[in-house]
């Protein structure tokens, strides 16, 4: 696959950002995420029978995220003071238009993971963050097209990257989004200015980042989840009030085959992301926009646990970020809670024998309807990243399924998929 970059330029709010606005404060719990991007790469075939052409849809989503600037005028800011607050001042969102010597038929049915970080502006794991936010519009030779988007997690999580794109794409098809951001996450959980509290990307303390790490991509039909469900059920020792969710089954037999590809570990910890919103009291909307989730873990001591023992370990997890521990996390301990719910990740990591996997869930989020006057997306995908025993779920392009985007060390990736092949058949 061929990408060749063939413009670039700023992107600033079509009405300038008012001076009482100037100035974004990032929330405490922002103030703990690393600052790297979250890439999404959107596909869409050509339909022959739109008036849109490739020309006419780069200059209405150029027009678009200019006017979607204006509600989400953090995105078009820098980064300043020590990364913990965002100077408003209009400078821009980088747009690429880039054109791709291949089928993007071709891409979807066969994609070499490590090929995708071309259709995206900037990488996961860009050591200098300042820009929010990166767009690269792909034209592939058939006529389809790639919209490969990067915001910076310091400032967003999944859920507003979905709200921002979903509100985009609307007012690129013509439509008038019926709401726009809540942007005042800072004073539901306001910042610390102490250092002590910041990620400096600078920092030569941070790890390096790992050159033997392999992105793959597992797909899970909706009749194997199916499958797994009853196989969860049927070897369960208690009765479960619930049926298990897709999410849940996914991550429990990844989570299996993981700890058994590392082979030496003791102890293994599954931390996943819960986005809070639904969950406080009263409720948050899922535009409410910033870094709203919190770290659930589980774990388990025993390397010959089944998949619905491991299954009740995440759900029991997941349970304890309820209303009480949100209305803790509101409370005047709450930044050290916040704190202290990241830092598990570390503290585990760093215990020998101790195998620790992270997962993020991107599924049904509005983002996965994304038309900006071309219809759904035929597949919606990530790129391949340096995080090692990372795990990101995404909706499937076929069925009520589910993609799981796995990074692993090279060896742990070959026993992996060994061990994935026996469970998944």
């Amino acid at each position: 696959m061929k990408v060749s970059v063939v413009s670039k330029e700023l992107i600033i709010p079509s009405s300038a950002t008012p001076s009482d606005l100037k100035t974004y404060r990032l929330s405490y719990i922002d103030q703990q995420l690393p600052p790297y991007y979250i890439p999404l790469i959107l596909y869409y075939t050509y339909d022959e029978s739109s008036t849109i052409t490739q020309t006419k849809m780069t200059i209405k989503l150029k027009a678009a995220l200019s006017e979607t600037l204006t509600h989400f005028y953090p995105l078009a800011g820098r980064l300043v003071k020590n990364q913990n607050t965002v100077d408003c001042t209009d400078q821009g969102v980088w747009f690429s238009v880039a054109r791709v010597e291949s089928s993007l038929l071709d891409i979807i049915k066969c994609p070499m993971i490590e090929e995708l970080n071309q259709l995206v502006l900037v990488g996961m794991g860009s050591s200098h963050v300042e820009e929010q936010l990166a767009v690269q519009v792909n034209l592939f030779d058939c006529g389809g097209v790639a919209i490969g988007v990067c915001v910076s997690h310091r400032i967003a999580d999944a859920c507003s990257f979905s709200s921002f794109v979903s509100h985009w794409f609307a007012t690129a098809k013509g439509e008038t989004p019926s709401i726009g951001p809540v942007l005042n996450s800072a004073a539901l959980f306001p910042p610390m200015e102490s250092h002590e509290y910041s990620r400096n990307p600078k920092d030569p303390t941070a790890r390096a980042p790992l050159q033997n790490l392999v992105t793959k991509r597992f797909e899970f039909s909706s009749l194997a989840i199916n499958r797994l469900k009853s196989q969860v059920v049927k070897d369960s020792s208690t009765v479960m009030n619930v049926n298990p969710t897709r999410v849940e089954v996914v991550t429990a037999l990844i989570w299996k085959c993981g700890t058994e590809a590392l082979g030496d570990c003791k102890r293994s910890v599954a931390f996943h992301a819960v986005n809070f919103r639904r969950k406080m009291e009263p409720s948050l909307e899922d535009h409410q926009f910033g870094n709203l989730f919190q770290m659930a873990s589980a774990v388990t001591n025993d390397k010959t646990a089944d998949i619905a023992g491991l299954m009740a370990e995440l759900r029991a997890s997941f349970g304890k970020i309820d209303s009480e521990y949100l209305k803790s996390l509101t409370g005047e301990n709450g930044v050290e809670i916040a704190k202290a719910n990241f830092k598990q990740i570390g503290k585990f990591m760093i215990q020998e024998g101790v195998g620790v996997f992270r997962f993020s869930s991107w599924s049904r989020f509005a983002v996965n309807e994304g038309d900006f006057g071309w219809g759904k997306p035929v597949w919606i995908s990530s790129a391949a990243f340096n995080d090692e025993n990372c795990v990101i779920l995404m909706d499937s392009r076929f069925d009520d399924g589910i993609e799981a985007w796995v990074v692993m060390d090279e060896e742990h990736m070959k026993k992996f998929e060994s061990i994935y092949g026996l469970y998944h058949k």
